[in-house]
This record gives C-alpha cells, sequence and structure tokens, in this order.
C-alpha cells in the first residue's frame, strides 16, 4: 500500500490529473485509488483543487488532487529509502549459510579465516606479479 501511494504522489506531483485521468494513468482498480486518494488527504498528504471544466463539458468540476509540503516530504523519504533496500534472493541466503558453513569448519580445525584471505589474497597477487613481469 505504500508503494502504491508514493506512486499516486510521484505522479500527482510530476503533472496535475483528475481523478479518472489519475487511475487512467496508473492502471489501478478506480476502488483502491478513490481510497487511497481519501485516506492520502486525511492524512494531509494531499489536497483537492476544484478545476472548472471547459465550457463545452457539462457537469460537476474536476477534483484535482495536489501534493502538499507534508506529501513533497514523503516523496523524497521514500525514494530516499528505496535506494537503500537491499535486494537479496535465495540464491544469496544459500550462498551465505554455505559460506558461514566453511567459515566454522576453519574454525573447529583452529585456523583463522580472515588469515586464509589474508594468504590466499597474498598468494593471488604473486601470481599476477609473476605474469606481468
Amino acid at each position: 500500500m505504500l508503494d502504491e501511494r508514493a506512486t499516486i504522489l510521484q505522479t500527482i506531483s510530476d503533472q496535475a490529473y483528475g481523478v479518472n485521468d489519475l487511475i487512467r494513468k496508473l492502471r489501478f482498480r478506480s476502488e483502491k485509488v478513490v481510497s487511497l486518494l481519501r485516506v492520502m488527504e486525511r492524512e494531509g498528504l494531499i489536497d483537492f483543487i476544484a478545476r472548472a471544466n471547459n465550457s463545452t463539458v457539462k457537469g460537476r468540476p474536476k477534483k484535482i488532487p495536489i501534493v502538499t509540503a507534508l506529501g513533497q516530504e514523503m516523496i523524497k523519504d521514500y525514494v530516499k529509502c528505496k535506494r537503500n533496500i537491499i535486494q537479496i534472493n535465495d540464491n544469496d541466503i544459500k550462498s551465505s549459510i554455505h559460506q558461514i558453513s566453511l567459515r566454522r569448519a576453519l574454525e573447529e580445525k583452529n585456523a583463522s579465516p580472515y588469515r586464509r584471505f589474508f594468504e590466499l589474497n597474498e598468494i593471488a597477487f604473486r601470481i599476477k606479479n609473476s605474469i606481468i613481469h
């Protein structure tokens, strides 16, 4: 729900959309958009302004949602948090578990995994230097 609210805020901060136009643009269910807009208005993230239709269209004026200062802060914080999310999958988790089991096996044999890492690094460095020279 947070992602959808952030999407709505980002969309209406870029351009003014009526509610129906916003529904078409986002391709969300209309009930969902309307309920989210109501919630966001209660929370102070958006306000509505009435815009008169052009002279050829009859009916109620369009309600245009606009982002408030609080909504702008939410967008900024949401984008900041999204950048910090770590993307992992099952293979990453399995690999980490395997690496932990290897480290424990080394520790059971009283061998420091960090010392082994530096030894391997030194070997790789010497191989690299011997190939270059």
